[in-house]
């Protein structure tokens, strides 16, 4: 056969492979014959032709062809790394040597097979690859894991994985990795849930490592780590100073050197913490318990805004302290409260853009009033528009615009949190009407056509802070985000940037994951209507950097990897295995590449992807 010919046989051949999910339509039917013309008319009187048969009907469409099987890796994507079966990648971090920090969150406690260091990987445990990540250069991908080793261990295209410590090993302190203590220093609980690592200089050749545990109440171990990486377990940090904190998820380290932990809040409805049939209320009630407040409701109770917030550990340069019980800790209730699920600090060193997890959830931005000074400043909601009349999840990009919701300080809002303090019985809590009352005071606008704008009904900007997804919504902002995860960028690169000056610098980026695009983004109402036929898998967004009155900003949010396909009727897998699954944590390399953790269960084992945008 003549070559050009074969090329394009195969050519066919591949592009039909590769189509998008639906086959063609069947083709139209023939259309009918034209009708005999009509006999002569009688002689002497001219007759006329007959008219034309009409034309036979189309025939039917053909069915749509059965959906196609993607087995095409997107471009730019490898698999990095496996999780043991049951496990989730929790706590992505980077250090300055390049080492990757990652945890094997609440692993299968059926796992016995032993990695070559003789760990089993059946507890939560920290780790890290032992690889230099931002010089590992082009790599071969990972397979997926078959054989039951392969599932029960971590898997890893780049260096192997290093346990530094599990759930239960002894501390210094005399506590256990893991330990989830009462403000009194008793134990509740053991946690298998680690997640955010944060490594910060001990001071010389060392580091400490930070680690969130992520349950109610929260918790944080540290580990000393020589320039070798050999452990030191010390212990886990006291947080009755701020009244305890709560699902501690994903985070980042700030510029000056502080990990920066996000708490999830997940307590839509305020008034549902004194709600003893709400969901999620046994929650409440182990804040009370961390408290000592009597469980039977008869006293006082935690106050609900005491929770969901980002918390700074180690201020004052406490955070390379020798003596871990010495790390003085603070919440930062300026950047709102929501489902935090991480905080990325900009090379303003001002402006703080926070992702808020949940269903029907805001993309949120702080801006400080002065630079490494997050105790007064402005927050701010994303009112976006989709891209006009495309709801292709890879195709559908949002123009982001920002709502200013609240302005205030620190020591100001913490008084009024004060104000909540009560009793079970006393519900204190900010109303819907409250809030709506707000909005209207903030926005100056009649918002609910009542003829009037409303007075703010506190002395201060409280509703911002407080009852921040609600007022955000109230004001225009648009609460439809699902699953709202990890957002992050390489400080360096944007550092870079930001001080090359913004129109002659290299440009930086920043990513988004958002675990599922279902649900509030795919209903077809409101700002966001994409097709959720996929959505269970999720996308990851990109986020061009710019500078905006002497500010780092975002205007746009552009798809840069989206999961699927998704197949409903699989008992395992359903998500494609040569595709991302619900994003969670995010990071930027040296080279901008990008690691992606998966939290999903529809990857039998998670993974631990390695991006390459091909739009960049």
């Amino acid at each position: 056969m003549n070559k050009k010919l074969l090329s394009a046989s195969i050519a066919a051949i591949l592009a039909a492979t590769l189509s998008a999910c639906g086959g063609d339509d069947g083709r139209n039917g023939s259309d009918g014959q034209d009708g005999a013309v009509g006999p002569q008319g009688p002689a002497g009187v001219d007759g006329s032709n007959g008219a034309n048969g009409a034309d036979g009907q189309d025939g039917a469409d053909g069915q749509d062809g059965a959906d196609g099987v993607s087995t095409v890796t997107p471009k730019g994507l490898k698999r990095f790394a496996t999780a043991p079966l049951g496990a989730e990648f929790t706590g992505i971090f980077v250090n300055e040597d390049g080492k990757l920090f990652s945890n094997i969150q609440h692993p299968s406690s059926s796992n016995t097979t032993t990695d070559s260091a003789g760990k089993v990987f059946n507890v939560g445990t920290v780790g890290y690859f032992n690889a230099d990540v931002n010089n590992i250069g082009d790599i071969a991908a990972l397979d997926f894991p078959i054989t039951a080793a392969q599932k029960e261990t971590v898997q890893s295209a780049a260096g192997s994985y290093i346990v530094l410590a599990q759930q239960g090993d002894n501390l210094a302190d005399g506590n256990k990795m893991g330990d989830i203590l009462s403000a009194n220093g008793s134990l509740i609980k053991s946690s298998n849930d680690p997640d955010f690592n944060g490594a910060v200089s001990d001071g010389g050749t060392g580091y400490y490592l930070y680690t969130n545990w992520e349950d109610r109440p929260g918790s944080m171990s540290r580990i000393r780590l020589t320039d070798t990486y050999s452990p030191t377990q010390e212990g886990m940090l006291d947080f009755s100073s701020v009244d305890g904190t709560w699902v501690n998820c994903f985070g980042t380290v700030s510029p000056w050197g502080t990990p920066l932990s996000a708490e999830e809040l997940y307590f839509d409805n305020t008034a549902d913490w004194f709600n003893a049939n709400a969901n999620y209320f046994s929650n409440a009630e182990a804040i009370a318990e961390y408290k000592g407040y009597p469980l039977d409701r008869s006293g006082n109770w935690g106050n609900p805004y005491d929770y969901g917030y980002i918390v700074e550990i180690g201020t004052n340069n406490t955070a390379a302290t020798a003596n871990v019980a010495d790390v003085e800790v603070n919440k930062l209730e300026l950047m709102g409260r929501f489902s935090h699920e991480n905080p990325v600090v900009m090379p303003d060193r001002r402006t703080v853009f926070l992702s808020d997890d949940g269903t029907g959830t805001v993309l949120f931005k702080f801006v400080a009033n002065a630079a490494n000074d997050m105790s007064a400043g402005k927050l701010y909601a994303a009112k976006v528009t989709q891209s006009n009349g495309i709801t292709d999840p890879a195709e559908a990009a949002f123009a982001v615009e920002w709502i200013e919701i609240g302005a205030g300080n620190e020591a100001d809002i913490e008084n009024a949190i004060a104000s909540f303090d009560g009793t079970f019985a006393d519900a204190k809590h900010i109303s819907d009407a409250q809030i709506q009352a707000f909005a209207e005071f903030k926005s100056g606008q009649d918002l609910d056509n009542s003829g009037s704008v409303a007075a703010n009904p506190f002395a201060d900007e409280r509703v911002a802070f407080l009852e921040s997804r609600k007022l955000a919504a109230a004001m225009g902002a648009t609460a439809e985000f699902r699953k709202m995860e990890g957002i992050n960028i390489n400080f360096g690169l944007a550092d870079t940037w930001w001080n090359n000056g913004a129109a002659d610098g290299a440009q930086a980026y920043m990513y988004l994951a958002m675990s599922s695009f279902d649900a509030t983004m795919a209903d077809g109402a409101g700002d966001i209507q994409l097709d959720g036929t996929h959505g269970k898998c999720g996308v990851v967004y990109r986020m061009k950097l710019v500078e905006k009155d002497g500010l780092v900003d975002i205007n746009t949010l552009t798809p840069a990897l989206v999961g699927g396909p998704y197949y409903g009727d699989r008992a395992a897998n359903r998500c494609n295995t040569n595709n991302i699954s619900n994003p969670d944590n995010l990071v930027i390399l040296d080279d901008g590449r990008v690691l992606i953790g998966e939290d999903t269960g529809n990857h039998e084992n998670n993974v631990i992807w390695l991006f390459e945008d091909p739009a960049l």
